[in-house]
């Protein structure tokens, strides 16, 4: 699959006739998935999807989530094993969000896009104006059913409530993949180390949307070789009470110096909400349990 980065300010390269799917695909999910499965199994000519650089609600309020289940990366990583051959990124600033529905079908002409595939909820433009209605004016234009697990569309929004709620079983299985998020390892306190149970301090590398706050059994990735793993998500209020919430990460017996490494933690199970103790002796014998419960 090859990234092509798109500016709509500028003249759009021409491709061979495109069929191509509309959408942001945030956490690529299974709604997501099955209409890139649908277009693969049902394009004419050769498969491009086109997402976003960033969320349109960073810019313009829209009700959504500024926050993001997947990153640029993330998604790439994921739609490559799907069978895309393009995966076109627009590039989103102010002016942007200001483009009229008529002005993005313009741009997907100058691509050569001659047939999409949508949900039957997808609008484009500003304030969301564009309708399927007005695409099938001047393309091919495939609508797939919304995907529906117990009754209940899935969408990102669903999705970002259960990982808020802390039902991570849920999440994942509405995703299709397990919840992960990437970052870097920086230096901590060194708190965990001094109780006995010494963590990695996680600097998200993009906006990620955080679970509700507590301890979870999660896989961390380091040097792509898994490892279980217990997390921390919260502000720590029994040793700092950070302003900041933050993301710790426990790895049983493993030895390395990894700071300044780039890993990737996946969440599989919520273990209890985060607390604050009255002792860190408190806190260090919840730990202990917590531990038996993961490893």
């Amino acid at each position: 699959m090859k990234t092509i980065l798109l500016d709509y300010k500028k003249p759009t390269e021409r491709f061979d006739a495109l069929s191509i799917c509309l959408g942001y695909f945030d956490g690529v999910h299974l709604g997501h998935q099955a209409l890139i499965k649908y277009a693969r199994k049902n394009a004419k000519y050769i498969l491009g999807l086109l997402t976003f650089s960033k969320p349109i609600s960073t810019i313009v309020d829209n009700g959504k989530s500024k926050e993001v289940l997947t990153s640029l990366d993330d998604r790439f990583k994921i739609i490559s094993k799907l069978g895309v051959d393009y995966y076109f990124v627009t590039q989103v600033d102010e002016e942007f969000t200001k483009l009229s529905d008529l002005d993005f079908i313009e741009m997907l002409r100058k691509m050569n896009v001659k047939e999409i595939f949508v949900g039957k909820d997808f609008r484009y433009g500003a304030k969301a104006a564009g309708t399927i209605s007005t695409l099938k004016d001047y393309f091919d234009v495939n609508v797939i059913d919304i995907e529906n697990v117990d009754g209940e569309k899935v969408s990102t929004q669903r999705i970002d409530n259960l990982l808020l709620d802390g039902d991570i079983k849920k999440a994942n299985d509405l995703l299709g993949h397990n919840y992960s998020v990437v970052g870097t390892i920086v230096e901590g306190r060194h708190i965990g180390t001094e109780i006995g149970f010494p963590t990695l301090n996680l600097q998200l590398s993009d906006n990620y949307i955080l679970p509700r706050f507590g301890v979870y059994k999660t896989i961390c990735y380091v040097d792509n070789v898994p490892h279980i793993s217990i997390t921390n998500v919260g502000i720590k209020p029994t040793v700092s009470n950070e302003e900041k919430p933050g993301i710790e990460v426990h790895l049983k017996d493993f030895k390395g110096e990894i700071k300044g490494d780039v890993i990737i933690l996946e969440f599989l199970k919520f273990i209890r909400p985060e607390i604050k103790f009255s002792s860190l002796e408190e806190l260090k014998a919840q730990i202990a349990d917590d531990v038996k419960e993961v490893f």
